[in-house]
């Protein structure tokens, strides 16, 4: 390395020398023809050049790859790092979407075969976790947590169709706390089942997409 460098001086030595001597030959023959010997070029910048030197050497070279590379290797652990966290959210998403169309479809069935007040407190159970979950661990998530969660997850929920999805939940809620106020054996009439089923269909047809 020593030697590499001696070389390097050496040469720049000589070149210099070389420069030296052309401007004085070229001097006195402009001195001669009676032209005026232009001033010799201003030297080299001291910081820029030992800064050059600096990155064209072993060491320079080093540091820059080592910066370039932990740099690039930050921004693709980032960009990966975003792609795991949107895919887990989009999988969690889809799995809240089918357990929340599965649970309706299942209460809105049950109520259509209700013959009394009892058959649809049992429809409504689905309110508060389902008999055949198609995710065992959402299993005993409530309606309203699921879709709390699916709001969570959906990136640009309007305010407006997420308030108009908890109103009609909470509005099922305190249908089914009526019914509870009810003798199970009471016959189911026509216009409680109506209303039970509508505000399911209203649910449905507001379903996060």
């Amino acid at each position: 390395m020593d030697t590499v460098q001696g070389m390097d001086e050496a040469r720049r030595r000589q070149i210099e020398a070389e420069e030296e001597l052309r401007y004085q030959v070229r001097r006195r023959l402009d001195t001669q023809h009676g032209v005026e010997a232009p001033a010799p070029a201003p030297p080299a910048d001291g910081f820029g050049k030992k800064l050059m030197e600096f990155f064209n050497s072993t060491l320079g070279m080093w540091l820059l790859s080592s910066v370039v590379l932990t740099g690039g290797a930050a921004l693709i652990q980032n960009i990966q790092h975003s792609h795991e966290i949107e895919q887990k959210n989009r999988e969690q998403f889809a799995a809240h979407k089918y357990e929340v169309t599965h649970r309706l479809d299942q209460m809105e069935y049950s109520l259509r075969r209700a013959k009394t007040v009892g058959d649809a407190k049992a429809a409504m159970d689905g309110m508060f976790k389902s008999k055949f979950p198609l995710s065992p661990d959402l299993q005993n998530k409530s309606l309203g947590s699921l879709y709390l969660t699916m709001l969570q997850l959906v990136s640009g929920t309007t305010d407006q169709k997420s308030t108009e999805v908890m109103d009609f939940i909470r509005r099922l809620e305190e249908a089914e706390l009526a019914l509870q106020a009810q003798p199970d054996d009471k016959p189911l009439d026509t216009e409680q089942r109506e209303h039970l089923r509508k505000l399911l269909n209203s649910i449905k047809n507001l379903h996060l997409k």
